[in-house]
């Protein structure tokens, strides 16, 4: 099994981050034209908008810099890209050319137009461009062809070691280790970053894909190490709930794996809550001191963890939704221990399960955000909604 990269995300995100401006600034430019890409950058559109209907060009470097700020301001990406093609075509041997080489190359990208983004990258002259060796390793990526993925990810790397595709371009270079079935490749690239201990870089993500390159190294014990710090640094995120489907699957290839960290509470209270008789009653552990008011309890601790179906009354605060049944059972047991009511149904859309932690019901609305300040004061996410 391989993981496929989110290719529309990945274009997303990085289409969001600025291009990374080359140093134009030269004697063929003067500062009022320098200008316009700071105010760009601020997101001051109509200050750039009004700038360009006053500035007067003397050359070549400052027309470009008025035709390239002018497409970036076009709303349709017909008109975007006819402009960009103008710059290249009328002022090739200006910086601004390189630019709208660039964006150009990413436009194509986001309209799946691979060969058309291949030839506008290529054509791209500027020292100061690296990350057109990303986006190269990119559209290799994308044709299947993987050792030039990783020639150019490498290449981008050794240019620009801390640049602001240095995070996705390791990425990209695991993957490809890992379409190639050379998963200890991919470890090795991703404890590069690791160790790389860059700012502001998603650590819970990488920790993740860490423990899964592992996995498929059939390195299990090493696997489940990264899988549990990733899954430790926030428990109810999305990558959390990923990191949980990747430790169950781990557990059937490896049976003598201890993954008791996932249960902070025995096997027994995380079944599915009987009700038996009170002699029969398991031991629980001391239900934590909670500062705030405690919401009523409208539905009794021994009540079923399941429900039979979704609420149709009521105001109810959802708490999660799992892809596996038995975390869902468990954040119950772990609401219900808060004194607050809790319980989960199964939800299923377009032919997959999912299973919802709700709590209630409550028949005001106060007092369901009262429920809902108690599991924020002990990490636990909710909102509220009414049926």
């Amino acid at each position: 099994m391989h993981y496929k990269l989110p290719r529309v995300n990945w274009i997303v995100v990085a289409l969001l981050v600025l291009v990374c401006w080359s140093n134009i600034a030269s004697a063929s430019i003067r500062k009022e034209f320098l200008d316009l890409e700071s105010m760009f950058k601020r997101g001051k559109l109509n200050e750039v908008q009004d700038a360009i209907a006053t500035l007067k060009p003397n050359n070549d470097e400052e027309r470009a810099c008025i035709a390239y700020y002018s497409a970036l301001l076009k709303v349709k990406q017909t008109d975007i890209i006819a402009a960009f093609e103008q710059v290249i075509s009328k002022y090739p041997k200006t910086d601004y050319a390189n630019l709208s080489l660039m964006e150009l190359g990413k436009l194509h990208i986001l309209n799946r137009d691979i060969a058309s983004a291949k030839t506008a990258l290529r054509k791209i002259s500027s020292t100061s461009l690296m990350e057109r060796f990303y986006w190269l390793g990119y559209c290799s990526w994308w044709e299947d062809d993987y050792s030039a993925a990783i020639n150019n990810a490498e290449n981008y790397l050794r240019m620009e070691p801390s640049g602001s595709y240095t995070e996705i371009a390791h990425y990209l270079i695991a993957e490809c280790y890992l379409m190639q079935r050379k998963a200890n490749s991919a470890v090795t690239i991703l404890n590069a970053l690791l160790n790389k201990k860059l700012p502001n870089i998603d650590e819970q993500y990488l920790l993740y894909r860490l423990g899964y390159a592992n996995e498929l190294a059939d390195k299990y014990s090493d696997a489940l190490g990264y899988y549990r710090r990733g899954y430790e640094l926030d428990k109810y995120s999305q990558v959390a709930y990923l990191i949980e489907d990747r430790i169950f699957e781990l557990k059937t290839k490896s049976r003598t794996l201890d993954i008791s960290f996932l249960y902070p509470y025995s096997l027994l209270q995380i079944a599915t809550i009987p009700d038996p008789a009170p002699e029969q009653a398991p031991i629980l552990p001391e239900i934590p001191v909670i500062t705030q008011t405690t919401p009523p309890v409208s539905m009794p601790n021994n009540a079923p963890v399941k429900l039979k179906s979704k609420p149709n009354s009521g105001y109810w605060l959802q708490a999660g939704r799992f892809s596996n049944e038995e975390n869902a059972n468990r954040l119950v047991v772990n609401i219900r221990l808060l004194s607050v009511p809790a319980a989960y149904y199964e939800d299923v859309q377009s032919g997959k399960k999912s299973w919802v932690v709700v709590c209630g019901s409550f028949e005001e609305k106060a007092k369901a955000e009262a429920a809902k300040s108690v599991l924020a004061s002990n990490d636990i996410n909710s909102f509220v909604t009414q049926y």
